[in-house]
């Protein structure tokens, strides 16, 4: 019998960190005075970080072949800086 990729441990653990990161998130956008200039950058890592776990663990990419991962970091890594390029 496989054993399964993750365990509710790793799901649960994965939770933690996204539900830490999205009140990190509305901490910076709502009540920590940051500069307008840096807040887009910081809040965009904060959402990267989160959309990679969900990609990693609940999508499986961690443990499916490398194609699949770098079908999915190669237009994630555009977009990053498509972003950057237009508010910059």
């Amino acid at each position: 019998m496989d054993r399964p990729h993750t365990t509710l441990v790793t799901y649960t653990s994965v939770f933690l960190w996204l539900a830490a990161l999205t009140l990190l998130e509305i901490g910076i956008s709502q009540y920590v005075p940051i500069a307008p200039r840096v807040r887009p950058a910081v809040l965009l890592a904060l959402a990267v970080t989160k959309a990679a776990l969900v990609a990693l663990y609940y999508m499986h990419l961690k443990f499916d072949r490398r194609i699949f991962l770098a079908l999915f970091i190669v237009p994630l890594l555009g977009a990053t800086g498509f972003i950057f390029a237009v508010t910059h």
